[in-house]
């Protein structure tokens, strides 16, 4: 009996830190949880013609403790332009990422716009999608 109780103590010696190293793993593994959350990620506009530029926006919260600064905003090409949020997100409130297109191309398009916020060392892409007709 005393090897069965001994036997089951080193089982769940040795399986509580894997346990525990899976939740904060995972919370690793998203530099952003708990800090930041975006409405969407990705936002199709749909269908605008050439040359008529087409603006999208981003909407996030500050799900934090502390105010979120955004410190850029990189789009993939000279074809779009970002707008941001300059001032500090305060915990609980919202921002936002406008990037507008130029639409100077026909066809589909699929841009990114990277955001970069303070104390955050990794960016979190934010992508479009849609088409440009005649």
């Amino acid at each position: 009996m005393k090897k069965l109780i001994l036997s089951l103590s080193l089982v769940l010696a040795a399986l509580l830190p894997g346990m525990a190293q899976t939740a904060s793993s995972a919370q690793a593994s998203d530099p952003f949880a708990g800090k930041v959350k975006f409405n969407q990620e990705t936002i199709d506009f749909g269908t605008t013609k050439l040359n008529h530029p087409v603006s999208v926006t981003f909407v996030f919260k500050n799900v934090g403790n502390t105010p979120l600064i955004i410190e850029n905003v990189r789009p993939s090409c000279g074809c779009t332009t970002p707008s941001y949020t300059q001032e500090p997100v305060l915990p609980g409130k919202e921002g936002k990422i406008v990037a507008t297109y130029n639409a100077a191309v026909l066809g589909e398009a699929s841009k990114t716009v990277s955001v970069k916020f303070k104390g955050i060392d990794q960016e979190l892409d934010l992508h479009f999608t849609g088409k440009v007709v005649q």
